[in-house]
């Protein structure tokens, strides 16, 4: 048995450019435990603040849908929002138990991010070794970006667990030998299928593995048995893809590929600007380090070579945002940063194998621990002012919390609201409790019946008349409606014409604005 092989089990560690020797001391962990270090680190640091961000438009999507029937889901999904149909139905039993509080709502996004941390470490120690492993999950457990997305009720945490799970029975399917190959192939394929199914863009990955195996050459018996996976779980997709194709109305909004794309998205990857030099860095030495570690290994025919860590997570980082950008250049825009979060674990692998490089390069203990030291401070001093944004109360587009405080503290019995568009109605069932306490005399069709989200509004002419027997309404604005849009001039002029008023107050938020009406004489027709 090879050291690679050796590794693979979790017993041994090769160091790169020397077969059967460590990148660095193993530490004295059982190979089950060493994962959970991370995963319980991950955990702690996403939940702390988790709670304080408001709830925004995208959760505020994950609010109504999941607080439905599945009936009334599916009726949805035949128009609008598939390709999260999969998150809503997983979601929908944890929302009944546990509600649509912030922290309840966040909760499964901060487990799976804990999930990949401790996926990232079994990668990492399987690729390069245990301090590698390790210290790849410590860099993904103190991301800015892991508890950005962990502090989400979205899909996209999810998809970076279920990225992690596909990559590792990947590379535990390519090493394995030819008797037990077909089992992680066979598991291989519901990941990928799910991984899809989460967000249609994690298909990709599929291609970043393709390229790996371009780059390993591990011979004829792995590719054969990845083409075989790769196009099972790709026929399972189809059906899938063509229907979410009828609905890319939806994504309508994306930008046209530009640098500052391209820019927004090394950010991105990078946790933020100021960490782009710092985890450029120690990828560069990561990936020295993998592929110096990268050499034969025989299955008992031929042999073949293991993929190293940078043959996995290179393709993993970089291909699925090319391929993204290079057909919104020649096609409709489909790329946004955030769709591409299932790639996040690769920056982690390789900034792990950087750390761990550094760690074994050194003789004397000293120049190790202060080479080390440099390092960390240089990942995460510059994190700390991005760690305390994300947590703050305003770090969302939409601030609807705030609304709602003024809704809860200001409102009385009897109070009406008009939402000067779906998209603000939409917004408000973020916190269902309060804003359900108003009568929305804007709504003609609500958002269950209309099988959308923001519900059908009242035509304008006829809004005024629905004002009538109202002594006080409020009127809500959106950052999503055009500020001064003629439908949105003409329902503010519906409500005028609904009086007398006297303005009783203006609240201004982040994402919006919420003004209080009180009536101040009779309603006289216009007519």
């Amino acid at each position: 048995m090879t050291a690679t092989r050796r590794e693979a089990d979790g017993t041994g560690s090769p160091e790169a450019g020397a077969p059967g020797r460590r990148l660095a001391p193993r530490l004295p962990a059982r190979p089950w435990v060493l994962p959970l270090v991370p995963a319980a680190l991950t955990l702690v640091v996403t939940l702390i603040g988790i709670g304080t961000p408001s709830l925004w438009l995208d959760e505020a999507a994950t609010v109504t849908m999941t607080t439905r029937s599945y009936g009334d889901m599916l009726r949805v999904f035949h128009d609008k929002d598939l390709v999260h149909a999969l998150y809503y139905v997983l979601m929908k039993p944890w929302v009944t138990v546990f509600g649509t509080g912030e922290i309840a709502l966040r909760f499964p996004s901060a487990l799976a991010m804990a999930a990949a941390a401790a996926g990232i470490t079994v990668i990492g120690r399987n690729r390069l070794g245990t301090s590698a492993g390790l210290l790849a999950g410590f860099a993904w457990a103190v991301g800015v970006q892991t508890t950005r997305w962990a502090q989400e009720g979205r899909s996209y945490a999810l998809t970076a667990a279920l990225a992690v799970l596909a990559t590792y029975l990947f590379v535990r399917a390519v090493d394995g030998d030819g008797r037990h190959r077909w089992r992680w192939f066979a598991a291989y394929v519901p990941a990928v299928a799910l991984l899809g199914l989460m967000h249609l863009h994690g298909v990709l990955l599929v291609v970043a593995h393709g390229v790996t195996l371009l780059l390993a050459r591990p011979g004829a018996r792995p590719a054969a048995g990845w083409l075989s996976a790769a196009g099972a779980a790709t026929a399972l997709l189809l059906p899938f893809a063509l229907l979410a194709r009828d609905q890319k109305d939806q994504v309508q909004w994306l930008p046209e590929p530009s640098w500052n794309v391209v820019w927004t998205q090394v950010q991105f990857l990078s946790g933020g600007r100021a960490l782009v030099a710092p985890v450029a860095a120690l990828a560069v030495i990561g990936v020295v380090a993998g592929v110096r570690a990268q050499r034969p290994e025989t299955d008992g025919s031929r042999p073949h070579v293991s993929p190293s860590l940078a043959a996995v997570a290179l393709p993993w980082l970089v291909v699925p945002t090319v391929l993204l950008l290079g057909y919104s250049l020649v096609g409709d825009p489909i790329f946004y940063f955030r769709y591409t979060t299932f790639c996040l674990p690769a920056v982690a692998l390789l900034v792990g194998a950087g750390l761990a490089g550094l760690l074994a390069a050194g003789r004397r203990r000293a120049v190790r621990a202060a080479v080390m030291a440099v390092a960390v401070a240089a990942l995460v001093v510059p994190s700390l002012d991005d760690h305390g944004h994300i947590r703050e109360r305003e770090s969302r587009p939409d601030d609807t919390r705030t609304a709602a405080e003024v809704i809860r503290a200001h409102a009385r019995q009897g109070d009406a609201i008009v939402y000067l568009g779906g998209v603000v109605r939409w917004n408000a069932a973020a916190y269902p409790g309060v804003f359900g306490r108003l009568r929305d005399v804007s709504m003609r069709v609500d958002p269950v019946t209309a099988a959308n989200l923001g519900g059908r509004d009242v035509h304008p002419r006829h809004l005024a008349p629905k004002l009538a027997d109202v002594d006080r309404v409020w009127v809500m604005n959106h950052r999503g409606l055009e500020p001064h849009g003629p439908l949105i001039e003409r329902r503010k002029r519906a409500v005028q014409d609904g009086g007398p008023w006297r303005r009783a107050g203006t609240w201004n938020f982040t994402g919006g604005w919420l003004t209080l009406f009180e009536r101040t004489g009779p309603y006289r027709s216009s007519k």
